[in-house]
């Protein structure tokens, strides 16, 4: 098998994700039962229907998005060849250790499962039944307990992390060890691959870490950490930005120097223009706004490498997470405004922002 025919495939695919226009319908919907009604009439209709059977409400909406998402995940999984199937792992992984986050922050803040559950975001690599042990256990230790009893490999960083947790009860330990453990295992791995599929994946998954390193690196300097523990919790596999570069961002006295640096970075372009007034969180939504775009894009020009496939999955992604916000705010009654304010704006995905912002305002 080719890339030239995995990515006629996942054409195919693509062709039955939402429209922007459909996303303007949903937006405009008053009642949850209609944004089923309406749901069904796509390509999601077979697990609307599915899911009717037990459930209803917004419960119905979870467990149709759940599976949906699995099918088209494992379909593409299961067409992918040798390379691409690696490939495709390494990006589905992601949605894992985001999982794996969700839940020990769960524990950590004392949630309810059930609503810590609505959070997981739909994967095929690991089984729904695991989420569903891990949300039975009784604490973060015993969730680490649990994935070392099952073999999941990254019960080895959070087990060397824990004791530091428990002494500290600083979540960021262990977040920070799951991630640091991905990205730098996903380098590794692509680094010893010299095609261009695998450059392409590793420029996408180093990207994230530079995001994630330059939202860390303004949060500290906000926060005025003197300490030099922060430089322990740079990630490593950056596509831009080495060590030495995030270092000296961490170092930085106050936010105006700060500012400075970032304009001497490769992000300086897509940072845009910065002033004092710039808070961390707004430097967060600037930068995964441009993220989301770049890798939800899709090349016309590419049909012999891994960009059509990736850029599926991010499209994937946000669909999914975008109707959970909808249906959520539906079955909340919140204001429209509101709704939008959560949603991930793609170019080309969802509709032009100030157009559905201009559309009349409604609520559940």
């Amino acid at each position: 098998m080719s890339y030239e025919y995995l990515n006629a495939r996942v054409r195919h695919l693509k062709a039955k994700l939402l429209r922007p226009e459909q996303f303007q319908q949903l937006l405009g919907l008053r009642t949850l039962d209609e944004f089923i009604q309406a749901l069904a009439e796509t390509d999601y209709g077979p697990e609307i229907e599915r899911s009717s059977v037990q459930f209803s409400g917004y419960a119905l909406v979870e467990d149709a998005l759940v599976q949906h998402t699995q099918r088209v995940f494992r379909h593409l999984y299961d067409i992918a060849f040798d390379e691409a199937k690696a490939l495709i792992r390494l990006l589905l992984e992601r949605f894992e250790v985001f999982n794996l986050k969700t839940i020990l922050r769960g524990f950590h803040v004392g949630a309810d499962p059930e609503e810590t559950a609505r959070s997981l975001f739909p994967t095929i690599l690991y089984p729904t039944a695991f989420y569903q042990e891990l949300l039975k256990r009784e604490g973060v230790a015993a969730v680490v307990d649990y994935l070392m009893a099952v073999g999941n490999r990254f019960y080895k960083p959070l087990a060397q992390a824990l004791p530091e947790y428990e002494a500290s009860r600083k979540l960021t330990v262990l977040e920070s060890a799951l991630d640091a453990f991905y990205f730098g295992s996903a380098r590794k791995t692509l680094q010893e691959r010299a095609s261009e599929s695998a450059r392409i994946v590793r420029r996408l998954i180093g990207t994230e870490v530079d995001v994630l390193n330059l939202v860390y690196a303004m949060r500290v300097v906000e926060a005025g950490v003197e300490s030099d523990e922060k430089y322990r919790y740079i990630l490593p596999g950056g596509e831009r930005l080495k060590e030495p570069q995030v270092r000296d961002l961490l170092a930085s006295p106050d936010k105006e120097s700060l500012l400075r640096k970032l304009q001497e970075t490769p992000y300086a372009r897509v940072l845009g223009e910065l002033d004092e007034t710039l808070s961390a969180g707004e430097l967060q939504e600037r930068l995964e706004a441009w993220l989301y775009s770049e890798n939800c894009r899709f090349d016309p020009g590419r049909f012999f490498d891994i960009q059509p496939v990736a850029a599926f999955i991010w499209r994937v992604n946000v669909e999914v997470t975008n109707l959970r916000v909808i249906a959520s705010g539906l079955e909340r009654g919140a204001p429209r405004a509101a709704v939008e304010a959560q949603l991930i704006w793609v170019p080309g995905v969802m509709p032009a922002r100030e157009h559905a912002v201009a559309s009349p305002t409604t609520t559940a």
